[in-house]
């Protein structure tokens, strides 16, 4: 089980992460989130919506909740395929949430590349994903711009 971090927290283990990235380790951030600009509304859908997420997350993960039912999430050593298999396991665990909340989650990738080597340019490209992952039959998308 993770602990979840406060965004300002996140964001500054992401900017470390980062450069370590640059020299050669693997990094992919997640951003679980609502179909559209949705969100949960605030209470109890919500509160159980933040527990699952941070039970399904290792606690080698970094979690942040960014907004009422969207979650960024970093995966320090984890590659394109790591990703893969983390947000498959998040959104089965989050399948009853889904049904009771009737709201749908999806996750976009985006991993550490030249082209998305800042803080920004990565969650950017992970919710561009994300908005993308409804249109996939397993609502997982990752970045390929």
């Amino acid at each position: 089980m993770a602990d979840l971090s406060t965004p300002q927290e996140f964001r500054l283990i992401l900017d470390f992460a980062i450069g370590i990235a640059d020299r050669g380790l693997p990094l992919a951030v997640v951003r679980l989130a609502p179909q559209g600009d949705g969100e949960v509304p605030p209470g109890p859908s919500l509160d159980r919506l933040r527990v699952a997420v941070a039970y399904l997350c290792r606690k080698t993960d970094r979690v942040t909740m960014t907004g009422n039912g969207q979650f960024d999430v970093l995966l320090v050593d984890c590659n394109r395929q790591g990703a893969l298999i983390f947000a498959d396991r998040v959104l089965q665990g989050l399948e009853s949430w889904e049904e009771v909340a009737g709201v749908r989650m999806g996750c976009g990738i985006a991993c550490f590349a030249p082209n998305l080597a800042t803080s920004e340019a990565l969650l950017l490209a992970a919710d561009e994903a994300r908005k993308r992952s409804f249109e996939a039959q397993d609502h997982i998308e990752i970045y390929g711009g």
